[in-house]
């Protein structure tokens, strides 16, 4: 991964995460899906859609991001789900 930034590596491996995190409740009984901090890296823009993606999740299981940041605490106010989001 040479050559990506830090967010752009983020968002990868968010995306790889939830990818197999769907895959595997197709078959088994849903887990809980734990983040720490993973929006850091990401702009504003990115930061709202990865929020929708998680409250998406949160239909179907549990989910729960740390942050330290305030911003993606706010953001997470405008999302339509049970992501649970606990500030550090």
């Amino acid at each position: 991964m040479e050559g990506m930034s830090s967010g752009a590596r983020d968002q990868l491996y968010l995306a790889l995460r939830l990818a197999s995190l769907e895959k595997y409740m197709e078959s088994s009984e849903p887990m809980p899906f734990i983040v720490d901090d993973i929006l850091v890296d990401f702009d504003d823009a990115r930061s709202q859609a990865a929020l929708n993606a998680l409250a998406e999740l949160a239909e179907k299981t549990q989910v729960i991001l740390f942050t330290h940041h305030s911003r993606v605490v706010e953001q997470s106010k405008n999302v339509n789900g049970a992501v649970t989001v606990q500030e550090l």
